[in-house]
């Protein structure tokens, strides 16, 4: 008797736990210099491709999204095969609605974007960071929102995490980060 109701609190525990999701943002890999209008990522950026899909590849990623440029779906590109979740295309005039239905989703995302869209993003969901604009020759930034659930009725409470990923790039900053 007393070990099925200490498994039943147990359950309760378990179902009354608020889960903790996690939105990564980062920009497209290295790119080359060709096709002019829309590059594809260079050999540099194909390897930060991949190392973005072994760093998140465990993080229970459910949607991948990127906007519709060569660079930014093949930086998705490696991690969508590895885990089987298709990339998704949003477009820059809908961002606003676009994050909403992220938090409202709660579910783990990865977004690409670009140098001058993943800040105003993350500003967007009321979040500051630490960086004022990211370098056109910085590609390994990797900012993560954790979104938990607010006490009470409505809302969630998110919190920014500032990483780097893959071989360093641009300016100095902090090290890269291995995620378990």
């Amino acid at each position: 008797m007393r070990s099925l109701m200490l498994s039943l609190l147990f359950v309760s525990l378990l179902l009354g736990c608020s889960p903790t999701t996690r939105l990564y943002f980062v920009r497209h890999g290295e790119k080359s210099t060709s096709p002019q209008g829309d590059p594809d990522l260079s050999e540099q950026g194909r390897q930060r491709a991949e190392a973005l899909s072994r760093l998140l590849k465990r993080q229970e990623i459910r949607a991948i999204y990127s906007t519709d440029t060569r660079r930014t779906r093949q930086t998705a590109g490696p991690l969508s095969e590895a885990i089987g979740v298709p990339v998704l295309t949003y477009r820059q005039d809908t961002v606003q609605r676009f994050l909403y239905r992220l938090l409202d989703e709660e579910r783990n995302a990865l977004v690409v974007g670009h140098s001058n869209t993943v800040l105003p993003m993350i500003r967007e969901l009321g979040l500051e960071p630490t960086r004022r604009e990211i370098a056109d020759n910085e590609y390994d930034n990797l900012f993560i929102v954790v979104m938990k659930p607010k006490n009470g009725p409505g809302g969630h409470n998110l919190t920014l995490r500032e990483r780097t990923y893959g071989r360093k790039s641009g300016p100095p900053q902090s090290g890269s980060v291995k995620m378990q």
